[in-house]
């Protein structure tokens, strides 16, 4: 389907479900609102319906590349209402397994010699089958049971269609709707094509596993299946497979004697050790994905697979992660403050008082409470609230990684309800602020900077001078800034409602087409595609 039908479908799936109705306060809202309700699918109704589960149930209409998307913006609290990502975390990827057949051929045209030649065994019905992939297993030629992961076939062609569509959406959103600035759709859309093009990327999969495996090998705590790297490409990875309890089992793992609390303390460790020891997390820890080692119940061990999603923060998130937990163990709310504003997370002017006021407020009866009641990933959701109404985007990273942990404490309180995730990961936290923040560490970063600074003394004056003109002229530039931004504004306005006007006729055709034997689509077409390149041209 070419992406302009795709985005015909799409308009039409809104109407459906009446999304536009979900558009914040603006002018050309009402006109937009009553346009859906010509659509006849609209005429049904919603069937009382929250906000939340219209838009959860128009991304399942549009496919499993929308319902990922769904799932990734149900951990951006920092951006959506409540209500918004309770219903999108409901989103489940349940997609038909293809042709075991068709599976095959696949995998013999990317192995590097016949599939009869590699494998002694390979299943044609598959283990498991999501909207990315599935896995088959199956016995190397030498011994060995394996699992193979494959692409579906025409899976590139499809997320490529249907981000061009996303794409499109958030650049006119963006281009036609001020208040756009604070949700910043565009980015929102580029961070999910880096996470889906990721899960498309087998290759990229294999080299986080392997790094991921070399991170914990021998480790007690954590096992990567090795993969198999001289079989596995672009479109196929061939890995040991793993025979674990799913995690989220716990009749079978009470039965295979583990014991729960030191298996739901181990997953905490295994969170702050990824972090902050090796700064590289598996940042998809889903129950299907997480499962417990029965073999040595002494000693529980998880196993891990599919490391697609991995995170890695840069020195400098990682350094104001570091400040900022730092801070609220201090109870240095000013300081917690000058922290976020200075990362550059905030789209808007903040009111410091106030904001500083809010977090004080959420954080202290948290620090008070005792350890026993004390939850992350409430926590963790209210901050994300408290960012959304101060205009505060953390980078996707951070959303990675507040995920990861949500998850860890969700699995590991399902476990063992009596989880304490702070004492656990106090020590090993407090173990890397000191080696980051101690006066060895401090005195090392300072060695280490001595040369550097010392070949930089004598244009300090230049510097100086140049800092000291660029304020001089600040007050021209915001002027000049200003004058721009009004202009831009002006011509937005103007394109508004043609951008909208286009879309809504776009609908209606697709409608019209769908529903009433085209009598009008041409014409509403044609209407819709020249209001839409007139206000793409403006």
């Amino acid at each position: 389907m070419p992406p302009v039908i795709r985005l015909l479908v799409v308009v039409h799936v809104a109407c459906r479900y009446r999304l536009f109705s979900l558009l914040p306060a603006h002018p050309a809202r009402p006109l937009l609102v009553g346009l859906q309700y010509l659509v006849p699918s609209s005429w049904r109704g919603t069937g009382g319906l929250s906000d939340g589960d219209r838009l959860r149930l128009a991304l399942e209409r549009l496919g499993p590349i929308f319902i990922k998307f769904g799932q990734l913006m149900a951990t951006r609290r920092d951006m959506l209402p409540p209500e918004w990502t309770e219903a999108l975390a409901k989103l489940q990827d349940k997609v038909a397994p293809f042709d075991g057949a068709e599976a095959r051929a696949l995998v013999e045209g990317a192995l590097p010699a016949p599939i009869d030649q590699v494998f002694s065994r390979f299943d044609d019905t598959p283990l498991a089958s999501a909207s990315v992939a599935q896995v088959h297993p199956a016995t190397l030629a030498e011994g060995g049971e394996v699992v193979v992961k494959v692409l579906r076939p025409g899976i590139e062609q499809r997320v490529d269609r249907d981000l061009k569509v996303m794409d499109f959406g958030a650049r006119l959103l963006e281009r036609l709707w001020a208040d756009a600035r604070y949700f910043h759709p565009v980015r929102v859309v580029r961070d999910y094509q880096h996470v889906i093009r990721a899960e498309l990327d087998l290759e990229r999969e294999a080299r986080n596993s392997e790094t991921m495996r070399r991170h914990f090998l021998f480790s007690p705590l954590l096992y990567i299946p090795a993969v198999h790297l001289t079989l596995s490409s672009r479109r196929v990875m061939v890995s040991d497979r793993i025979y674990g309890i799913p995690v989220n089992d716990t009749a079978r793992i009470e039965a295979a004697g583990i014991d729960r609390r030191q298996l739901a303390e181990r997953g905490v460790e295994i969170f702050f050790t990824q972090v902050f020891r090796h700064n590289f997390f598996h940042a998809d820890m889903h129950p299907g994905n997480i499962f417990v080692n029965p073999e040595h119940p002494e000693s529980p061990q998880y196993m891990a697979v599919d490391c697609a999603i991995a995170g890695r923060l840069s020195k400098q998130d990682l350094n104001v992660l570091g400040r900022m937990v730092l801070a609220v163990m201090r109870e240095d709310y000013p300081g917690l403050v000058d922290l976020v504003i200075r990362a550059g997370w905030a789209r808007g002017p903040i009111d410091r008082h106030r904001f500083e006021q809010a977090v004080t407020e959420l954080i202290e009866p948290v620090r008070g409470a005792s350890l026993e009641a004390l939850e992350f990933a409430p926590l963790i959701l209210k901050l994300f609230d408290l960012a959304r109404a101060y205009h505060i985007e953390a980078p996707v990273q951070y959303i990675l990684l507040m995920k990861t942990l949500v998850h860890i404490e969700g699995l590991g309180r399902s476990i063992y309800p009596q989880l304490d995730i702070w004492t656990t990961g106090r020590p090993l936290l407090e173990r890397w602020m000191m080696e980051e923040y101690g006066p060895t560490a401090t005195a090392r970063k300072l060695r280490n900077r001595l040369p550097e600074w010392t070949a930089q003394l004598p244009d300090m004056p230049d510097l100086l001078r140049d800092a000291l003109e660029n304020l001089r002229h600040q007050p021209q530039q915001q002027r000049e800034t200003a004058r721009r931004f009004e202009d831009g504004l002006r011509r937005h306005r103007h394109t508004l409602l043609g951008g909208l006007g286009g879309l809504a006729l776009a609908g209606l055709a697709a409608g019209d087409a769908l529903f009433a034997g085209a009598v009008a689509a041409p014409w509403l077409a044609a209407g819709g595609a020249v209001l839409l390149i007139w206000a793409w041209r403006r």
